[in-house]
């Protein structure tokens, strides 16, 4: 006598219908669903609203202390910045402000380049990049009366370092009729 196998087994356990189908008002089973599937058309328990570049599912990656990482700049960077004064200023001539220079690293690039430049005279600062001798003028601000101090980031600036010789960023300045102390910080983001 042969015995029938499947008599025996223990009866599949059935899934309970806890989602609706829209259209039918059906009850449905969770499809499940792995890290990596594609997400498009899927419906399951876990929200798909994590998906990579390429619409696959993925489970967000937390902090130790659970918090969803952001970021808002896609790149490790070093901060710098350097702070200097030419306290007997100089009419007419430009010269480097005393201090407010950044050494480069050779081939590095750098952004959200930043000066801060003030003088209680009528005054022209230019932000400059040197690449081994070459002095290449990023950016001038004038400060007068009404506007003794002028700050700002130059956000969308980015540059690459030059590969050799001396590389800085640095501050010149000149009093345009009295001398008088030019005071200059600047700042950039080093790209790790």
């Amino acid at each position: 006598m042969k015995v029938n196998e499947e008599a025996f087994m223990a009866d599949l356990r059935e899934v309970f219908p806890i989602l609706q189908d829209s259209a039918t008002g059906e009850g449905e089973a969770p499809i499940s669903r792995i890290e990596g599937e594609a997400a498009a058309g899927q419906e399951g328990l876990i929200g798909f609203s994590f998906k990579d570049s390429s619409g696959n599912v993925i489970l967000p990656a937390l902090t130790p202390q659970g918090k969803i990482p952001v970021d808002t700049e896609a790149a490790a960077a070093n901060c710098l910045d350097a702070n200097g004064e030419l306290a007997a200023g100089s009419v007419g001539t430009i010269v480097d402000v005393t201090g407010a220079v950044i050494t480069l690293t050779a081939s590095k690039t750098y952004r959200k380049i930043g000066i801060l430049a003030s003088c209680l005279r009528a005054s022209l600062f230019q932000l400059v990049q040197v690449d081994d001798i070459t002095e290449t003028v990023i950016s001038e601000v004038v400060v007068g009366p009404g506007q003794f101090t002028v700050c700002c980031e130059l956000g969308c600036l980015q540059f690459t370092a030059g590969a050799t010789g001396t590389q800085e960023l640095k501050v010149k300045a000149k009093n345009f009729n009295h001398a008088s102390s030019l005071r200059a910080t600047v700042t950039a983001e080093e790209l790790v």
